[in-house]
């Protein structure tokens, strides 16, 4: 047996507990799995869904999941991983709760079945004509939003940071001015490594967003709030401008919805780097969309970081050997 963190969301309560259960795949679906699956016909179609997005050349990932003899050497670790449903990552409990969101990478129960059936049968490659056409990524450092809004309004980097080929991870936290004169409503962000070598290093990156929160802000928000709080934690607070991780590369604001930047406003970036046995140079890029001048949403929206345990200053501390539960809850009004 082995703990694993299991993520609850219920209505506005958050719920994180330890617990000492591996869950199993399902059987509810077994008689749709094909009596012989196959990588070419079955397997490749999942892995191109629900891998390759992190699982390909060039990426963080430490292996790549695209062809078969990349994919043939993991097959009895991808079956533990996928029954365990430590991957592909996606930390809501699937038994309570919200199930139905738009970038669900979870793997459904049929799917688990089919792999855990796959590697259980010898994981045998198929015939290759069954192999679906190779899913096309975008390999350049082009904007992904820029085929909805065209260009960004701005862009802001982060200072270059030297990741060694053998070394710890890394949190780099450099400061970044914004220049801006005049306050500005954003309907849209999009982050990135600086390079394509870049994303090999990088895990994730915190954009946080500085600026004095007067009492009375220029072009305010009517669901604004009053309070000064400038902290990344308050709610009232400008909060994060932007996260990135591998697999969410921007935030799309709702309709009347908005970010706001004031002048004087600064980013604070947190990279988490870590060494991949080659020296790269690199820092992160945020492109930035703004509502035209003059325009003013109705709702400001904010970032909000909230602390998983009862007390949001102490950090979750499990003894070896021991079994610790850790629970902490906030309510979203």
């Amino acid at each position: 047996m082995k703990s694993i963190w299991k993520l609850t969301l219920i209505a506005a309560v958050v719920l994180v507990a330890a617990v000492v259960t591996i869950p199993a795949a399902a059987d509810s679906s077994e008689t749709t799995v094909p009596a012989k699956p196959t990588f070419a016909k079955d397997i490749s179609r999942i892995f191109q869904e629900k891998c390759e997005e992190c699982h390909r050349k060039g990426t963080a990932a430490p292996m790549s999941l695209v062809s078969y003899q990349e994919v043939r050497p993991w097959a009895k670790a991808i079956r533990e991983r996928v029954i365990t449903r430590n991957m592909p990552p996606w930390h809501l409990d699937k038994t309570v709760g919200i199930q139905h969101f738009q970038n669900d990478r979870s793997l459904t129960d049929e799917q688990i079945n089919l792999i855990v059936k796959w590697v259980d049968s010898g994981a045998p490659m198929g015939d290759a004509k069954d192999m679906p056409a190779p899913k096309q990524w975008q390999e350049d450092q082009g904007w992904v939003l820029a085929k909805q809004y065209g260009e960004p309004d701005l862009v802001l980097k982060s200072e270059d940071y030297t990741m060694p080929a053998q070394a710890q991870d890394a949190w780099f936290r450099p400061v970044t001015d914004v220049p801006l004169t005049e306050a500005r409503w954003v309907r849209a962000v999009e982050m990135r490594p600086g390079t394509v070598k870049g994303r090999r290093i990088m895990h994730h990156v915190l954009a946080g967003l500085i600026q004095e929160e007067p009492a009375a802000r220029p072009a305010r928000a009517s669901g604004d709030s009053d309070s000064s709080d400038n902290s990344n934690a308050g709610a009232a607070g400008p909060g994060l401008l932007m996260e990135w991780a591998i697999g969410k590369a921007y935030d799309v604001y709702r309709p009347n919805c908005g970010k706001l930047l004031l002048p004087g406003s600064r980013i604070s970036w947190e990279l988490h780097l870590h060494a991949v046995g080659e020296e790269i140079r690199d820092h992160a890029e945020l492109a930035v969309y703004f509502y035209p001048k003059g325009e003013v949403p109705k709702y400001r929206t904010r970032l909000t970081l909230f602390g998983a345990t009862a007390n949001t200053s102490s950090r979750l501390d499990i003894p070896p050997n021991s079994i610790a539960v850790t629970q902490g809850y906030h309510v979203l009004a």
